[in-house]
C-alpha cells in the first residue's frame, strides 16, 4: 500500500477516535489524547517516509501540549515524544535536554499567561455576577416599596430568590417566629414538590423568558403560588425549645449550610421527609438584634450546592427581607390599634364603616341574605352612676367577652359606642341571626357581672334588635343599621331584656 495512503488513513483514523472520545471524557483527557494522536501521526510519518525531520517535528508537539496543558503537559509530551523518536534509533541525550528546556520555558509562558487569564475571567465573573446582585436587589427594593402587605412582601422575597432572572435557587421557603417566640412557623414558600415537576416550571418559564419584575407583576395578584408546597409548609411548626439547626441558625445569627443530613436533627430529618431536601442553607432574618424567622433555600431540581459565595449573596435579601418583614408586621399592629377598640378588643366603629359596606354590597351580588344584630346594656347609665365607670369599664370587657363565644367563626362583633354593640352575619337568614341575638342575651343574662343586683332588674341584662335583607329589600346598609336599631327600640318598648325582629313596621319607634 501506498505510504500516502497509510499515512491519510492513520489521520482519518485518529480524527474518528478523537472526535468518538471527546463527548465521553473530560476537557484534560481530551486535550491529552488530541496531543498524543498527533504524536502518533509525526512518529507515522517518520517510519513511513524515514524522515530526518522528525526530531524538528516534535517542537510543535511540546508546543501543543504547552498550549493545552501547560507546564506539566509540556515536560511530560516532551519525554514521551523523545522515547517515541528514540525507538529504533540511537539515544540523544542532548535532544531530551533540548525538548526538556523548550518544553520548561514554553510551559511556564503559557502558565503564566493561563493563570492571569483564568484571573481575569474570574474577576469578569464576579464583576458581572456582583452587578447582577445589585440589579436584583434593586429591583426588590422597588417592588417592597408598594406594599406593607405581609403575604405581598414575602411573595416578592421568595420570587427573588428563585427566579432564574433573581438569584435562581431552585426552591425557597420562609418560616417566622410565632408572637410567644416559642417556634418557627411555615408561612410561605415558592417552588416545586419534587425534581420532575421543577423541570416542567423551568421549561415554561424559559420559554416565557420573563423578568424579575415581570415575574412579581406576573404572580402579585394570585392568592397562593404552589398551593401544594404552601399547605405543607404551613402546616409546620417547629419548635424553638428543642436543639435543632434552625434554632442555632436563629441563636447564633448565622446561615447554615446543610450539606447532609443529620438524621438526629429532628428539624433536618423533617426537611428530609416533607420536602425531599438533601442539602440545603438556613439564612436567619435578623433586624437589629430581633429574630424575626429564617429563609430556607435548596436546588431539588439541579442538585447544584449551595457554596459559600451563594450564602453571601443572600444575606443582603435577607437582611432586607427582614427589616421589611417587622415593618409589615408593625405597620398591620398598627392598623389592628387603629380597627380594634383599645378597651373590649372588639372591631370599632371605624371598622364597621369598612365591613359593613363591603359584606352589604357583596350580598347583593351574591344574592345572599345580611342580617345585623344591634343591642345595648339595659338600664348602663344608673349602673355606672351607681359603681362608676372602672367598673362600667370591667362590665364591658366582660360583656365582649360572652360576646365573642356567643358568635359563629364568620360574624363580626364591634363596639359600636358607649355601651351599644353590632353583629354584622354575612349569609344568614332572619332565622339564625335571632338564634345568635338571643344567644347572646342569654349568656350575658346568665354570667355574673360585679354589682350586678343593684340594676334595677336585679341583674345585668341587653335588649336585642335584629333586621335581616332576607324578605325586605333593603337600598343601602344606613337603611339596614336603621332597620335593626328600630327593632332594638322596639325591645326597649316592650320592657327590655328581649330580641326582636324588624319587619317593615315602623310605629313602635
Amino acid at each position: 500500500m501506498s505510504p500516502f495512503l497509510v499515512l491519510l488513513f492513520t489521520a482519518i483514523l485518529a480524527g474518528v477516535i478523537a472526535n468518538f472520545v471527546r463527548f465521553h471524557v473530560n476537557d484534560v483527557t481530551n486535550k491529552f489524547i488530541l496531543i498524543t494522536l498527533s504524536l502518533v501521526l509525526v512518529k507515522t510519518y517518520s517510519l513511513l517516509f524515514n524522515s530526518t525531520n522528525t526530531a524538528w517535528t516534535i517542537f510543535l508537539i511540546i508546543l501543543i501540549a504547552a498550549y493545552s496543558l501547560q507546564l506539566k503537559g509540556a515536560i511530560v509530551f516532551a519525554i514521551i515524544s523523545w522515547l517515541a523518536i528514540t525507538i529504533n534509533n540511537e539515544i540523544n541525550l542532548y535532544l531530551l535536554i533540548s525538548y526538556l528546556i523548550f518544553a520548561s520555558f514554553i510551559g511556564l509562558v503559557a502558565e503564566f499567561y493561563f493563570t492571569k487569564d483564568k484571573k481575569s475571567q474570574q474577576s469578569l465573573t464576579t464583576l458581572l455576577k456582583q452587578s447582577k446582585q445589585l440589579d436584583v436587589f434593586r429591583e426588590i427594593s422597588l417592588s417592597m416599596q408598594q406594599t406593607l402587605q405581609l403575604d405581598k412582601l414575602l411573595q416578592i422575597i421568595l420570587i427573588s430568590v428563585t427566579a432564574g432572572h433573581g438569584l435562581g435557587f431552585n426552591r425557597a421557603m420562609i418560616f417566622l417566629k410565632s408572637s410567644d417566640n416559642n417556634q418557627l412557623n411555615g408561612i410561605m414558600g415558592i417552588g416545586p414538590m419534587n425534581a420532575n415537576e421543577g423541570f416542567g416550571t423551568w421549561e415554561r418559564l424559559a420559554a416565557s423568558n420573563l423578568k424579575l419584575l415581570d415575574l412579581i407583576k406576573l404572580n402579585y395578584d394570585k392568592e397562593s403560588i404552589d398551593p401544594e408546597l404552601n399547605a405543607l409548609i404551613k402546616s409546620i411548626s417547629i419548635n424553638l425549645d428543642n436543639d435543632n439547626v434552625l434554632e442555632k441558625a436563629l441563636r447564633e445569627g448565622v446561615p447554615y449550610n446543610v450539606q447532609a443530613i443529620d438524621e438526629k436533627d429532628f428539624a433536618q430529618q423533617l426537611f428530609y421527609n416533607y420536602f425531599q431536601m438533601q442539602a440545603f442553607a438556613i439564612i436567619p432574618l435578623l433586624n437589629q438584634g430581633n429574630q424575626i424567622g429564617v429563609l430556607i433555600i435548596d436546588n431539588i431540581v439541579n442538585n447544584q450546592p449551595i457554596t459559600e459565595d451563594d450564602i453571601d449573596s443572600v444575606i443582603p435579601l435577607a437582611n432586607q427581607a427582614a427589616i421589611a418583614i417587622e415593618q409589615a408586621n408593625l405597620y398591620k399592629q398598627i392598623e389592628m390599634m387603629a380597627l380594634n377598640d383599645n378597651l373590649t378588643g372588639l372591631l370599632n366603629q371605624r371598622s364597621f364603616e369598612l365591613y359593613s359596606n363591603k359584606y352589604f354590597t357583596d350580598s347583593k351580588e351574591a344574592q345572599e341574605p345580611l342580617s345585623i344584630i344591634i343591642f345595648d346594656i339595659d338600664s348602663f347609665k344608673h349602673y355606672n352612676d351607681t359603681n362608676g365607670h372602672l367598673l362600667g369599664n370591667e362590665v364591658l370587657t366582660k360583656l365582649s367577652q360572652i360576646v365573642k363565644s356567643s358568635v359563629r367563626d364568620q360574624d363580626l362583633a364591634f363596639r359600636f359606642g358607649g355601651e351599644e354593640f353590632v353583629v354584622i352575619l354575612p349569609n344568614t337568614s332572619e332565622e339564625k341571626a335571632l338564634l345568635v341575638g338571643e344567644r347572646i342575651r342569654e349568656n350575658i343574662e346568665i354570667a355574673i357581672f360585679p354589682n350586678e343586683e343593684l340594676q334595677p332588674t336585679g341583674t345585668l341584662t341587653v335588649s336585642v334588635g335584629v333586621a335581616s335583607t332576607q324578605n325586605i329589600e333593603f337600598e343601602s346598609i344606613l337603611q339596614l343599621i336603621e332597620a335593626a336599631d328600630n327593632a332594638l327600640y322596639k325591645a326597649k318598648n316592650a320592657g327590655k331584656n328581649r330580641v326582636e325582629l324588624f319587619k317593615g313596621d315602623k310605629s313602635y319607634v
